[in-house]
């Protein structure tokens, strides 16, 4: 939402946000399950992916309007194969995530993803990630989402099929309730 008299990147400077990410499918699928890609737009701005995480994305429920996202504001980027592959062989990861986790770390972006594995393999390479339940509380700190909202994409997150366990379910929406 923007304020009164500001325009989109003063909106953003104004709330301290950050203005890339580089997101991984785990979260691109969950958010287009529930139609809010849009999210991730109006809090980063910009948003990177590679190819191979959008060869993962572009079927199934949300797949269009990742499509469509892709074609206007969603960066689909290259990464050089073989640091890829050397990165995938010797954490023991996807291929697809070695991509992610490489572009976050030229680019010094966040990395947004929903998978324990390549949180761990990126936070051991000095990668900041956030899961999507902490970009959720991110969003309603710099008030882009309201509380009533962020509960409402918690509830659809997991509806849609999200795993979270009962008690990382509580602690969100504690953290929610939060003056």
């Amino acid at each position: 939402r923007l304020e009164k008299g500001f325009g989109r990147d003063q909106c953003i400077a104004q709330r301290g946000i950050r203005d890339m990410a580089v997101v991984d499918s785990s979260a691109l699928i969950h958010l287009g399950r529930i139609n809010k890609l849009s999210l991730l737009k109006e809090f980063f701005g910009k948003i990177k992916i590679t190819k191979e995480v959008y060869d993962e994305v572009k079927e199934g429920k949300g797949a269009s309007e990742i499509d469509e996202a892709c074609k206007t504001w969603i960066e689909v980027s290259k990464y050089s194969t073989g640091k890829r592959d050397e990165l995938s062989r010797l954490e023991g990861i996807e291929q697809a995530d070695a991509s992610v986790l490489l572009l976050a770390q030229k680019e010094s972006a966040i990395l947004l993803c929903n998978d324990y594995v390549l949180i761990r393999a990126a936070r051991s390479k000095g990668i900041t990630c956030w899961w999507i339940t902490s970009f959720l509380l991110q969003c309603l700190k710099k008030r882009v989402l309201s509380k009533k909202g962020a509960k409402q994409i918690l509830y659809e997150l997991v509806e849609s099929g999200m795993r979270l366990s009962n008690e990382v379910y509580a602690a969100i929406l504690k953290e929610i309730e939060k003056p």
